[in-house]
């Protein structure tokens, strides 16, 4: 088998592409063949580091993914190099912060752009911005992994499908569940559908039984036509890539939840490995729900509560305007009352 297929057999499928783009990329670079590369057993470091020099200009992020699967690849062959090279390499850099400048999109902007979409969309956008959870683990998620009767609907997602190996649960909104369960109802048509649409490219599986049975590609151009319809498809200037993007919803998860809870509890629910053990510790999974039930207003999008910040305030300055009028009518008409005790000791000449 071929050393980059044998390197790649127990990768998921997207992994594989990109891995394989990566490894052929650097090969064609190098002027080598893979087979015959990792059977010279010589010191390639020299090579390694003309490879990463020529790529100081790319984007940060990008350079440092290539350098980890080229890294991966080597050492699967039992060509291993000292951690100290591999980290004087990243030292060499323009910067280590990916190029693409993006942000949260508003509640607002978020709103525009789910108004455009179907039931499918709602249902997997609202999925990732009500649970934090990441793109690729929303599309490993399977009907036993939810429980839509618990109160907040409870998502349990088992180590094999994170991103970290680590089980975790994390919970979406009653607005989500509703937009959820109507998918659900329409999932075996669009399977059918797409099985019938699909037969003469691949085969789909017409027994896929995730519930949200596609691949990111079909995810990534469902979020791509959203924001095209909402007028906010835009792009970052240097890299061309678009500024709101499907993992902007993690984001607006923490950053919202953030507005109510503490920074523990989105950051744990979102799956940030460093955060997960302070979480379950301090935290049962029932008070876990309670306290996302008190932050989940924020990732309401359509039956969001109008923000009144404002005008709470103006009506509390109000209220101290009314209480000030009050006390000072108070005092009036104690002095009144003063005047005529003072008018009617007069008249009855007792006033010494």
């Amino acid at each position: 088998m071929d050393p980059i297929d044998q390197f790649l057999k127990n990768k998921e499928y997207r992994t594989q592409k990109n891995y394989k783009w990566i490894l052929n990329e650097y090969f064609r670079e190098i002027k080598q063949d893979p087979e015959t590369y990792i059977k010279k057993n010589k010191d390639y470091r020299e090579e390694i580091k003309n490879w990463w020099e020529q790529h100081l200009n790319e984007v940060p992020k990008t350079r440092h993914t290539k350098l980890g699967v080229i890294k991966s690849f080597l050492e699967f062959n039992e060509i291993i190099y000292p951690k100290a090279f591999w980290i004087e390499r990243r030292r060499e850099k323009k910067g280590r912060r990916a190029a693409t400048l993006d942000r949260v999109p508003s509640a607002a902007e978020f709103k525009i752009i789910l108004l455009h979409g179907d039931v499918k969309d709602k249902a997997l956008f609202l999925f990732l911005s009500t649970s934090g959870v990441r793109i690729d683990e929303a599309l490993k998620i399977k009907p036993n992994m939810i429980d839509l009767e618990h109160d907040p609907p409870m998502i349990k997602l088992p180590a094999n499908i994170t991103k970290t190996g680590d089980p975790r649960i994390t919970f979406i909104t009653p607005e989500c569940k509703s937009y959820l369960l109507e998918w659900l109802k329409l999932r075996k048509a669009y399977i059918k559908r797409a099985v019938k649409r699909t037969g003469h490219i691949c085969t789909k599986n017409p027994d896929d039984d995730r519930i949200f049975p596609f691949s990111y590609d079909v995810a990534w151009t469902r979020w791509k036509w959203l924001i095209t319809k909402a007028g906010l498809n835009e792009r970052d200037s240097t890299t061309d890539r678009y500024i709101l993007h499907i993992h902007c919803l993690r984001k607006y998860f923490m950053s919202q939840l953030k507005l109510e809870l503490p920074n523990v509890i989105p950051e744990a629910l979102a799956g940030h490995e460093e955060y997960l053990d302070e979480a379950y510790r301090r935290y049962t999974q029932e008070q876990l729900g309670e306290e996302y039930k008190k932050g989940m207003h924020c990732l309401t999008v359509f039956e969001r509560a109008p923000d009144l910040t404002g005008v709470n305030e103006s009506l509390k300055e109000k209220d101290k305007q009314i209480q000030g009028l009050k006390d000072m009518m108070d005092e009036l008409k104690a002095q009144v009352l003063e005047l005529r005790l003072e008018k009617l000791e007069k008249a009855n000449g007792t006033k010494k």
